[in-house]
């Protein structure tokens, strides 16, 4: 176990110093942001700190003052960041420093050859913008490197000519040095982006799937896939659709004596069992209005059944009869069913909702209204299509309110020889 202890410290260190910067506000992209600029400024401390000694040590004082003036402004800057948890005066002079000071130390050993390529170090202004920076910042950062280095290049000559003895073995290993520096700092930067880029698409792919769930339970799923494909507005006409609706007999009063969580509770419950039901007959739900439930069959999901839709009425009836809200139990309903023509559509900007209209849903709801408690009303239309299969008996002729004199029956229940 302790072969695993060193590495899970080092992890944990790692994750310390990214985490420096973070503020109680900020979002995924700040924190990727921030992890990638502070893990990115320690790790050059340690690369050129003992560099810098180094320079210290044989005789360089030019060129080992240039790195020191990095690790000086970059730990005030961390201190600066861990107490404001404000990274633009950091970021921009890490971006700053890593562009000015490694030209500088290229002038003061003599040029390119003798400076071991010190240069290179520059490259990680624009990579580093790329990572922590703005859009637009990036380009400029990059084209303000390449001119750097294009303008050196004429001076070679006058700067080898003034270059300080240095030792080939020493100019050969910084050479390695530099290289392999470098690398490690634009490996290290593009992989602490690519991994916080690849999380934060995760998450914005699981946050999709999550809203495309919330969207195909409250829309059919044929709809719910137009929409989410860029459709709109969505307007269908259906035919030969069956049209359902039921409500809670006296809920008004009966709600009046509970709380709302009791209420809500127990409602939920009873309504809940009701979309079960409809799932598992292949009705679609549409929505419910406080205690009405409207579902239908056609349309969207499939053709039109009216047995289905008459199998779920008889189990919406059992389902309340059995149910209890509040101290009421054995709820009663009132349910109507119609079929005919309809026209479906999805209305709203923001928040969507796929809705019914035309006269067979009048039908329906006038049905409801007019049943009397505990029974299920048909339309004439409805009952023929439901005769041989389902217990029927007429109603007769009743006076619909805006519909004129309609023949009306009560289904009762399953035919015992169907």
């Amino acid at each position: 176990m302790e072969r695993f202890a060193v590495p899970a410290r080092v992890s944990d260190l790692v994750a310390t110093v990214g985490s420096i910067g973070y503020a109680a506000g900020d979002d995924d992209r700040r924190r990727m942001e921030k992890s990638v600029l502070t893990r990115t400024a320690v790790f050059t401390l340690v690369v050129i700190t003992p560099w810098t000694a180094f320079y210290y040590a044989i005789g360089l004082p030019v060129a080992a003052a240039i790195p020191t003036v990095y690790i000086v402004a970059s730990i005030i800057g961390l201190v600066h960041l861990r107490a404001t948890r404000d990274d633009r005066w950091f970021r921009f002079s890490q971006t700053a420093m890593f562009l000015t000071l490694p030209p500088l130390v290229h002038v003061a050993l003599g040029g390119f050859a003798n400076s071991s390529a010190v240069v290179l170090f520059a490259l990680a202004a624009p990579v580093g913008a790329l990572s922590f920076s703005s859009v637009r910042r990036p380009a400029l950062v990059f084209a303000a490197f390449v001119a750097i280095v294009i303008g050196l290049a004429p001076f070679e000559g006058v700067l080898q000519s003034r270059a300080p003895a240095i030792d080939a073995w020493v100019v050969t290993m910084f050479f390695a040095i530099n290289i392999v520096s470098v690398s490690i700092i634009m490996f290290l930067a593009m992989r602490a982006y690519v991994r916080s880029r690849d999380r934060l698409a995760a998450a914005l792919a699981d946050e999709r799937d999550r809203s495309d769930r919330i969207l195909r339970n409250v829309l059919p799923g044929p709809i719910a896939e137009r929409l989410v494909a860029g459709e709109h507005p969505i307007a269908d006409r259906y035919d030969g659709v069956g049209v359902l609706v039921a409500d809670i007999v006296d809920f008004t009063s009966l709600s009046e004596t509970l709380t709302a969580d009791r209420l809500v509770h127990d409602l939920n419950r009873m309504l809940g069992a009701f979309d079960v039901l409809a799932a598992r007959l292949g009705v679609t739900k549409v929505k419910t209005i406080g205690d009405a439930y409207l579902a239908i069959t056609g349309g969207p999901d499939q053709a039109g059944d009216l047995r289905a839709l008459a199998d779920f009425a008889l189990g919406l009836r059992a389902i309340a009869a059995s149910s209890a809200i509040g101290g009421r139990r054995g709820i009663v309903l009132r349910i109507g069913i119609a079929t005919g023509p309809i026209v479906a559509g999805v209305i709203g900007e923001s928040r969507f909702l796929w809705d019914v209209y035309g006269d067979t849903v009048n039908a329906a709801s006038r049905m409801e209204s007019t049943a009397p408690d505990g029974s299920i009303q048909l339309t004439d239309p409805v009952a023929e299509q439901l005769a041989g299969v389902f217990a029927m008996h007429a109603r007769g002729t009743i006076e619909v309110k805006g519909m004129g004199t309609m023949r009306t029956w009560f289904l009762d229940g399953p035919r015992d020889d169907a």
